[in-house]
């Protein structure tokens, strides 16, 4: 429903116009050859790097919509349940995102204010729609208890960790390990 799709927008648009511009630069960046002019502005690696976080979020958000529809918790359920893996999901590829060489650990003292007033954010209005009754009608969910906040919070930043595991792969080749 639009009411969904404008409350993915309060969290996706400041982090792609605050929150990653605040970001400072890779520290390795100084040493990068510049873009060649004729270059695409996004090479195919970022691409299938980008369609590949996408289909991952999808595909754990689908897992987790179709056991909680046939296992018999009825749409409000499975909807709710869904959408707070979506919501996980897209503030922990923003987490994941801000640095494609280090690790969420290892970026968390980086300072981002911008990230923090994103991140909380997205989580007190998820919050609020999840537990406020009018808000719930509103957007057509259940009340969610604990574990399935549980399960949607592991769903939705397990969708991401093939990345972090990605980047330490990554250091550990060009290390020689």
């Amino acid at each position: 429903m639009p009411i969904h799709i404008a409350f993915l927008h309060l969290i996706i648009d400041p982090a792609c116009t605050v929150v990653f511009e605040a970001e400072p630069a890779e520290s390795n960046i100084m040493t990068r050859p510049p873009r060649h002019p004729k270059e695409p502005l996004f090479s195919r690696r970022t691409l299938q790097l980008s369609l590949l976080q996408g289909t991952s979020a999808l595909v754990a958000i689908a897992i987790v919509f179709a056991i909680a529809y046939y296992r018999g918790n009825g749409e409000f359920d499975a909807r709710a349940l869904a959408f707070t893996t979506l919501i996980v999901s897209n503030l922990s590829m923003i987490l994941t995102n801000r640095s494609w060489s280090r690790t969420i650990p290892e970026m968390l003292n980086a300072p981002n204010a911008a990230l923090w007033w994103v991140v909380v954010g997205g989580i007190v209005f998820l919050g609020f729609v999840l537990y406020v009754p009018l808000l719930r009608h509103l957007f057509s969910f259940s009340f969610l208890h604990v574990e399935d906040l549980a399960i949607g919070l592991a769903s939705g930043v397990f969708s991401v960790l093939w990345f972090e595991g990605l980047k330490l792969w990554r250091r550990r080749s060009r290390r020689g390990f």
